[in-house]
Parts: structure tokens; sequence; C-alpha cells
């Protein structure tokens, strides 16, 4: 029981010691705000604990300290994202078997290289195109595969 209770620490401990190491570690004129952002999703973490629809607010809360990490460097608000989803995740129930583990690994490894290819172009705006423009294939492939089936089982030829 004790493990059980002990493994959903391990994101959130790593979300301190990272925005409190990028504090340290990267002074900048503005870095309490990372701290006071930390504070404000330890908070919304703390308070949604029983909530139904805790990880949208997870997401909500999380993301301008996303943002502040992301503004000190590229590479610390991407640890920050990791970090985020590791939390959200079990909030909606997701990391329950290995193969939903292997997907968030998948997670961290597209989103590891799209921050490569971004770190390498000093430019955010075509890496960001290529990425929209391969979110709208996928959304459209789906929505096509939806429509056939939704045909199909409706009794319709397609």
């Amino acid at each position: 029981m004790k493990k059980t209770v002990l493994s959903g620490f391990g994101f959130p401990a790593g979300l301190v010691a990272g925005v409190i190491g990028i504090t340290v570690l990267v002074p900048i004129p503005f870095g309490y705000i990372n701290l006071i952002l930390l504070a404000l999703f330890g908070s919304i973490l703390y308070v949604t604990r029983t909530w139904h629809d805790r990880a949208f607010y997870l997401v909500c809360a999380g993301e301008p300290l996303v943002i502040g990490c992301g503004a000190v460097n590229l590479w610390a608000g991407l640890f920050i994202v990791w970090m985020l989803a590791g939390i959200v995740c079990p909030a909606m129930g997701i990391p329950v078997s290995a193969s939903e583990k292997n997907f968030f690994l998948l997670f961290c490894c597209a989103t590891f290289f799209i921050a490569m290819i971004i770190q390498a172009s000093n430019h955010v705006l075509i890496p960001l195109i290529i990425l929209c423009a391969g979110t709208a294939l996928i959304l459209t492939l789906k929505a096509v595969r939806d429509y056939q089936l939704k045909k199909q089982y409706s009794g319709e030829s397609i």
C-alpha cells in the first residue's frame, strides 16, 4: 500500500526539483516568478485532488509554469512539460498498463525531437508550421475514418 501511495510523488517531486534547479542555476531578474507559479500549481494540485475534472485544472495551472521555465531555457520548458504530463496522466487514469507507459515515453521522445528541431533551426515558425500540418493531417484522417465507421455501422454503403 505504501509503495502505491509513494509512487504518485515522483513527477511532482521532479517538477519541484526542476523548477528550483532552474531558478538557482540560471539566475534571471524575474526568476522568482517561476517559484510563485510553482506554488500556484502546487496549490491547485492539492485543492483538486478529489475533483472529477482535475486534469483540466492541472493543465491550466501548469501551462504558465511551462511558459515561465521555457522562457529561461527551451530544455527547461521541455522538462517541465514532461513533468506536467506525468502529473496529469494519472489524473486522467492513463498510465495503467505498460503499453500506456510506452505511449508516454513516445510522447517524451517526440517532444524531444521537436525541441531539437526548434533548437537547431533557432526559429519556432517553421517547426510550428510542420507540427500544425502534421496535426491537421492526423485529425483529417481520423475524421474520415470516423465518418467511414459511422456509415458502415449505420447500414449505408460508402
